[in-house]
């Protein structure tokens, strides 16, 4: 099933505004990260198609798409769900949704590194206890930990972005 092009044409043209960048749900386009994230939430207005099974007429897509954006390398059914995603990541970036102090320590965003680990209360959970650092107190010595604990788990889940980080530490 292929979606009609006047159908699709007829919907975007009610939605049309001069400043809107439209986005297609594709396995074709470039994968969504978070540099791409952030770019897409300083954008005034965003519209995205989302085609099912087999997606929507290409003549469609040359006369209004501006960019295809995958979420990975495999197929779904349709692009609603990963069109939620990209609502979902984009949406934390605009102001008020949520306080911007949470958006500079968590993956991705500390040098394209993975975070940390995190820790709660109790102190001492089935036997195995807070890091001892993190209840120092001394605030440089933690961020030093925490670094060094991204350092570690980008390395051990995600060699791929360790490369890339270790790469970006070489040329600067």
């Amino acid at each position: 099933m292929v979606m009609m092009p006047d159908v699709v044409y007829r919907a975007f043209k009610s939605l049309e505004t001069k400043d809107a960048k439209v986005i297609y749900m594709s396995p074709k386009g470039n994968v969504l990260d978070q540099e791409k994230v952030v770019k897409l939430s300083k954008e005034k207005h965003l519209i995205i198609l989302c085609g099912h099974y087999e997606g929507i007429d290409q003549r469609v897509l040359d006369e209004i798409v501006d960019e295809e954006i995958s979420i990975g390398d495999y197929v779904l059914t349709g692009g609603e769900i990963p069109a939620m995603v990209l609502v979902d990541s984009v949406s934390r970036y605009i102001d008020g949704v949520i306080d911007n102090s949470s958006l500079e320590e968590e993956s991705f965003s500390i040098e394209g590194l993975l975070e940390y680990p995190q820790y709660t209360r109790p102190e001492i959970f089935e036997g195995k206890k807070v890091p001892e650092i993190l209840l120092s107190g001394h605030h440089e010595k933690i961020n030093q930990w925490r670094k060094e604990k991204a350092i570690e788990t980008t390395k051990k889940k995600r060699p791929d972005l360790y490369k890339k980080y270790k790469k970006k530490e070489e040329n600067s």
